[in-house]
């Protein structure tokens, strides 16, 4: 899955970090690495505030998933909201595929690690998902299925298409990992 995650390699700016004391300093070493300025912040309240301050010094949150309860990835959606010139990156995710999956979902721009930046929500690839999830439960209604919720399925599509955040079903995700779409069967040859 190469093409999931792109690095990289322009200058990246002045950031805010999000993260414990405890593991600042590698990850400060790491976020200069990579070109960023940072200013540290313990949590994703004092980050609101600094960002509600000062909204154009910052180029990208950058948000530890080790210090950070799951009810406070919300943040992610808010930055996105009030400061669309703001990347946010997450770090330190190893063991914690259900935030990470959930900031996703909510709009984070991507991953850091040491290796560089891997940006993963990409627009082309997703509306290529939706269409092909829309195509497949249109074809799932001419095969039988509960037509309600196709009707229901295509409306929530439509939602999505309104809507700024990259958000994925299991549909859409499915769609993406399939090299080959699957084709129903060309027909039965009774005889």
């Amino acid at each position: 899955m190469s093409g999931v995650s792109l690095p990289v390699t322009r200058p990246s700016g002045r950031a805010l970090l999000v993260s414990n004391p405890a593991t600042r300093a590698q990850t400060v070493e790491t976020l200069e690495k990579l070109g960023f300025t940072c200013g540290p912040v313990d949590d994703p309240y004092a980050a609101m505030a600094e960002l509600c301050r000062r909204p154009m010094i910052y180029r990208a949150v950058i948000l530890s998933l080790a210090g950070l309860y799951r009810e406070e990835l919300s943040v992610v959606r808010t930055i996105k909201r009030r400061f669309p010139h703001v990347e946010i990156w997450l770090i330190h995710t190893d063991g914690r595929q259900g935030a990470l999956a959930e900031a996703m979902r909510l709009g984070a721009d991507g991953l850091i690690d040491d290796e560089g930046l891997h940006r993963i929500a990409m627009g082309p690839m997703i509306r290529e998902a939706r269409e092909a999830s829309a195509q497949h439960a249109e074809a799932g209604a001419e095969h039988g299925s509960d037509p309600q919720e196709s009707d229901a399925e295509l409306d929530a599509h439509d939602d999505l298409e309104n809507s700024d955040e990259p958000i994925l079903s299991a549909d859409e995700l499915r769609a993406l990992l399939q090299e080959q779409p699957s084709m129903p069967p060309a027909g039965d040859d009774e005889g």
